[in-house]
């Protein structure tokens, strides 16, 4: 794909764009990849919901440049931060994430937690998936919540 728009021109779009244009814009920015980490992360800080999954959207997209950001975010206080940076990292599927994802697997936010077990339901290891298991065995309602966000990522 060739680079016509500049990465401010993208990150307008992924903000202020109708869906089909944020989904555009997302695809377009991949192609700047270390280039447009920074610019599109910032937005998964904002106040508003729906521009942090318009971020999270665009850094899946971006792919292995965004790794390390999404990882940080993933750690961030504000679990509203958090949710939609572990939603990307899943489909991402990189194993630098791990480490955080567990770290939310074994949080206080329950949101976090079924995320985070999705996640390494599908990119971890063995033992990530043991951990997941070990997580909700007293837990069948959440272990359900579960197996739909797998069956639905």
């Amino acid at each position: 794909m060739e680079k016509q728009q500049s990465v401010s021109e993208l990150v307008e779009s992924l903000v202020q764009g109708t869906t089909y244009q944020m989904l555009e814009a997302a695809q377009s920015v991949a192609v700047y990849g270390d280039d447009a980490v920074s610019p599109v992360a910032t937005l998964l800080a904002s106040s508003e919901r729906e521009t942090r999954w318009r971020a999270a959207v665009a850094l899946e997209r971006i792919g292995a440049p965004a790794v390390d950001v999404l990882v940080v975010a993933a750690k961030h206080d504000d679990y509203q931060v958090r949710v939609p940076a572990i939603w990307a990292l899943e489909h991402i599927g990189d194993d630098r994430a791990l480490d955080s994802l567990l770290a939310n697997l074994n949080g206080e936010n329950e949101c976090c937690r079924w995320m985070a077990a999705a996640a390494l339901s599908k990119i971890g290891d063995e033992s990530a998936r043991a951990a997941v298991e070990t997580a909700f065995a007293d837990d069948p309602a959440g272990r359900g919540i579960v197996e739909e966000l797998i069956e639905g990522s």
